[in-house]
């Protein structure tokens, strides 16, 4: 039995990135299939640019947080945001295949994690294939990734991500352990398919079912960093799987980040700051004792760091 999909696309102040990066996951979409983009109230003309170029819709004005399932948004009673829709035709090397195309508009800045959970919550389909606005997926990714959701227990797949800005650099396959009192997080030491600590919110397939079951992203990491590590955490914790598949290749071409909305210094302590939250919300008893035992040696090397990064 087929299983369809929707490709679901946070973007803020990205048309030229929508523009450039679309036609890829579009070829990588199959017939039933679903694309969502959620612009987050971006200040560049991403919406009326969707709306032209696919001549969508407006079938939806705002919504009550009751109307979703259960999701971790911002705690706002009403969200604001307008919603266009179409179907598009188009042609493939097996004839003509139809893609439904939504676009939600917010008319509120959630950031990534709140702004991927209400694509999910209206997505249509099972699986979800989450992307950032700068990955190019190969045509046959979305069939590739699939083949992992025979397993009922799998809750996510993550790509292996070639960095277009670095030659032959590779991503997408992690590792997470806990030393002096935090959970520390790199790449994997090779991309082998198999498990893997995390699958990241830029290129990786979601059962939508579990998703929603776990909450989505949890906003206490808002507004970004480690939100994507710690969905992965709680899914394994219950026994599910997160895997990643070398087979399944996109292309990261980094033309999109969080330095240019926060800056680099922000951002460090953002990050900072969530590994705090990360700790203390699923460390064990051990790894929270020791978190607090070592909290005054790294806030004196994080205050240090901060410093001659201001000189």
């Amino acid at each position: 039995m087929k299983k369809n999909v929707s490709a679901v696309i946070p973007n803020y102040n990205g048309k030229n990135l929508l523009n450039k990066f679309l036609p890829s996951v579009i070829d990588s979409l199959r017939n039933g299939d679903e694309l969502v983009v959620v612009d987050d109230c971006s200040p560049d003309d991403s919406v009326s640019w969707m709306v032209k170029k696919f001549k969508l819709k407006l079938i939806k004005k705002s919504f009550n947080k009751g109307d979703l399932p259960k999701i971790y948004n911002p705690d706002l009673n009403k969200v604001e945001f307008k919603m266009y829709a179409n179907d598009l035709v188009v042609a493939d090397s097996k004839g003509k295949k139809k893609i439904t195309v939504l676009l939600i508009s917010q008319l509120v800045n959630l950031r990534f994690g709140a702004t991927s959970n209400l694509g999910v919550a209206m997505s249509s389909n099972d699986n979800i294939f989450l992307l950032n606005s700068d990955v190019k997926p190969t045509k046959n990714v979305v069939d590739q990734l699939l083949t992992n959701f025979s397993d009922k227990n799998v809750f996510a797949v993550g790509c292996l991500e070639y960095e277009r800005n670095k030659s032959g650099d590779k991503s997408g396959k992690n590792k997470l352990w806990f030393s002096q009192g935090f959970f520390v997080h790199s790449k994997a030491d090779s991309f082998r398919s198999g498990a893997t600590a995390w699958a990241s919110g830029g290129s990786a397939m979601f059962n939508r079912k579990k998703y929603l079951e776990l909450g989505g992203f949890d906003k206490l990491y808002y507004p970004a960093y480690w939100e994507d590590i710690d969905l992965s955490f709680r899914a394994r914790k219950r026994g599910w799987k997160v895997l990643f598949d070398e087979e399944a290749v996109v292309y990261h071409v980094h033309e999109t980040t969080n330095t240019e909305a926060f800056g680099k210094s922000k951002i460090n302590i953002m990050s900072w700051n969530n590994s705090h939250k990360f700790v203390l919300k699923n460390g064990n008893i051990f790894q929270k004792f020791s978190y607090w035992v070592w909290k005054p040696y790294w806030d004196y090397k994080h205050k240090k760091s901060l410093a001659q990064e201001a000189l």
